[in-house]
């Protein structure tokens, strides 16, 4: 031990060993000396809390709620920005509500609407020359079937005739055309039987024409549900214009009421059978079409009319519902409500949204935890530095992006909000942030992940639910986490937001294809939008690079970023080796380039081997000339020192490093790499000297003591 303090005393870092080792003292134990000391949990309420406790860990409960609370409240915490609003002025841009609220009965404002609909009745057009192109057909289907018929020769035999009319079907297509419609074969038959009577013919242009004059429609049930309902026809194909009156259902035919239509007052029908009769009055009634129709477009477009004339009785405004639209002068019912909305917003209101969010988010992470306890490997266990990391980065993220689209909002919409829409700035706000600084401290693409998700959908909580944005903060945040990995190059994080701004652009792209794909301002959003995507993978990657050192020193973490300064030949450490022991110097560097090959060829961090070799030798610069890279020829200390001096001099070089690599922060996984560098391995040569030497009668050399401490 006395020799270790001298070893341990030298002049690069005399000062710092005993506030270094100070690090090791556990100072929270002596806290819960001081709390044990009063005996609460021998008390019946402190065996109670210490079951529920271990049961439920109560404790990591109400930490975690008291998180998840303080994250809520600032997810829902509103910064204080009225808009300037005086009656008479052109709104700037879309004035929009922070808060849901009603000012008066939504439910009879929607009443009032809704009689005003009813009062406009449905429109009608009548079309009194319909029928014309009915006739034509009728006569020229007959007049060419009875040309055909007149060609035939028609045998007295009933047998024969029945097959020559059978024959006769084959013109059946033929008469289907010229009359427009399809009939059944028996209807052909009969009317070849009555070789396509000029009477028959008559008698069903005369009860289209009858029934023509009539006012005849196709129905729909529920636009005319009562007899007395009213309804506006207007008459088109009218030699004085286009005319319109108002009449009642009952005037109508409904063409799907087979009663409405029949032969009784036709001329020419009391002279044919039942059967011709009947037969005639099928044909004809086939033969039907509406001559009113139901015109949807104007009738909707009179109840629109009709429901926007309608002054509100109550006002119900929504959460992000524009009160004034941009360029619209403000009335003063706009001052009205802005003037409610200032009454309105308390801070009881953001306390229960925050409550009820941390509940939310609560879930989330126990849902989380349960999985990765359940599947998660050894090598991506979690620390307790890994939570307290991305507790911090969420925290960070959530203020950097509400601070963003603070200051954008107040800075930029307000003036300039008429030249492009609002949503710019929520795009390309630094959702990718977290990702990246947590892809970059934890190496597990699990955790990553899961946090990646819980960042995505905090933030959506921020803006109000908006899936779009969710769809990037997740897409956008798995994007840059997966380019940081394996940062070898300071480089690698611009590549890595560049491609996340890629990826957000491309999602946001498809994004507006999707849901405003159909309306015309589609090309200007993408104009903005899809820039403002990619501007937010790029200012992610530069906050990250900012960020990143401070995040090494609040956790101690050894990032690939870190390792890039490691890296770099000119650190003191490497300065003082290449002056003190230029071989151990040269062996780190072949080292190095060896672990770094190595690590390539099987999927390792090769940065992180590289680096460990450069720096696994570092407490050989204190004695330098106790190794035999160091020595010149001829020149070797252990010659006069006894196996165990040598051997308490090459093990102190592990200790020694280890000292330094604390003292220049390092970070952890080199430090292990100094200590385990050579494991418990025997230090071969001074043990086989020592065996030589030893005297049996005095002490026997254990092999133990030759061996590093690993």
């Amino acid at each position: 031990m006395a020799k270790k303090k001298k070893i341990t005393q030298k002049k690069l870092w005399p000062k710092e060993v005993v506030h270094l080792r100070s690090r090791y003292v556990d100072h929270s134990q002596k806290f819960l000396d001081w709390v044990n000391g009063f005996g609460f949990e021998k008390t019946v309420f402190g065996k109670l809390v210490v079951f529920l406790d271990n049961k439920f860990r109560l404790r990591q409960l109400s930490l975690l709620f008291l998180y998840c609370f303080s994250l809520s409240f600032l997810l829902f915490y509103d910064f204080d920005i009225t808009p300037v609003v005086r009656v008479g002025r052109v709104a700037s841009v879309d004035f929009k509500a922070p808060i849901s609220f009603t000012m008066i009965d939504e439910v009879a404002t929607e009443a009032k609407k809704i009689e005003a609909e009813d009062s406009i009745p449905p429109v009608f057009d009548y079309d009194p020359d319909s029928y014309e192109n009915i006739f034509n057909q009728v006569y020229k289907a007959f007049g060419e079937m009875r040309k055909l018929v007149e060609a035939e020769s028609w045998p007295s035999d009933s047998v024969r005739l029945e097959e020559k009319v059978k024959k006769f079907l084959s013109h059946k297509q033929e008469f289907e055309d010229y009359l427009g419609r399809s009939v059944s074969n028996r209807m052909f038959e009969w009317l070849v039987e009555k070789r396509f009577g000029v009477r028959i013919e008559n008698i069903v242009i005369r009860a289209l024409s009858q029934w023509s004059t009539g006012k005849i429609v196709d129905l729909p049930v529920n636009i005319l549900p009562d007899k007395e309902s009213k309804l506006i026809l207007r008459v088109i194909q009218s030699s004085r214009g286009e005319e319109s009156y108002t009449l009642s259902r009952q005037e109508m035919k409904d063409i799907r009421r087979k009663q409405n239509f029949s032969l009784d007052e036709v001329r020419g029908v009391k002279d044919l059978s039942r059967i011709d009769q009947s037969r005639v009055l099928s044909l004809t009634r086939s033969l039907l079409i509406p001559n009113v129709t139901f015109n949807r477009n104007e009738t909707q477009e009179k109840k629109k009319k009709a429901r926007d004339a309608v002054l509100p009785v109550q006002i119900s405004i929504n959460k992000n519902q524009t009160i004034v639209n941009q360029g619209n002068i403000i009335q003063p019912l706009h001052v009205t409500i802005f003037n409610e909305i200032q009454k309105r917003k308390s801070q009881r209101r953001m306390d229960f949204l925050s409550l009820i969010s941390s509940f939310l988010l609560v879930c989330l992470i126990l849902v989380m935890f349960s999985f990765l306890r359940r599947y998660m490997t050894q090598k991506s266990k979690l620390q307790q530095r890994d939570i307290g990391a991305m507790a911090f980065v969420s925290l960070l993220v959530v203020v950097f992006v509400k601070v963003f689209l603070f200051v954008t909002e107040a800075s930029f919409i307000e003036k300039f909000g008429d030249m492009f829409p609002a949503t710019i700035f929520l795009y390309s706000a630094p959702v990718a942030l977290g990702s990246m600084l947590v892809g970059l401290l934890i190496n597990s693409a699990q955790i990553v992940w899961f946090f990646t998700t819980f960042m995505a959908i905090t933030l959506t909580i921020l803006v109000d639910m908006n899936f779009s944005f969710f769809l990037l903060a997740l897409i956008g945040g798995i994007a840059a986490a997966r380019g940081v990995h394996n940062c070898e190059k300071r480089n690698v994080i611009y590549i890595a937001g560049i491609r996340t701004g890629l990826i957000n652009a491309i999602i946001i792209s498809l994004v507006l294809l999707i849901t405003k794909g159909s309306e015309g301002e589609i090309s200007q959003l993408m104009i903005w939008n899809i820039p403002a995507a990619f501007v937010g993978g790029i200012l992610s990657s530069l906050l990250a690079m900012m960020l990143i050192p401070l995040m090494e020193s609040i956790f101690n973490y050894t990032t690939d970023v870190k390792l890039l300064e490691l890296s770099n030949l000119t650190h003191p450490l490497m300065q003082e080796m290449v002056v003190k022991a230029p071989g151990t110097y040269h062996h780190a560097l072949v080292v190095g380039s060896m672990c770094e090959a190595a690590a390539r060829r099987i999927g390792a961090n090769a940065l992180l081997a590289k680096v460990m070799a450069y720096y696994h030798d570092i407490g050989k610069t204190e004695h330098a000339q106790y190794f035999i890279e160091n020595q010149r020829p001829g020149q070797n200390p252990h010659d006069h020192l006894s196996p165990y001096m040598s051997k308490t001099v090459l093990v102190a070089h592990v200790k020694d490093g280890a000292e330094m690599g604390l003292h220049y922060k390092l970070g952890k996984p080199i430090i292990d790499g100094i200590l385990q560098h050579h494991g418990t391995s025997l230090i071969t040569y001074f043990y086989n000297k020592a065996l030589d030497e030893q005297d049996e009668d005095i002490d026997l050399v254990k092999e133990e003591d030759f061996r590093y401490p690993g």
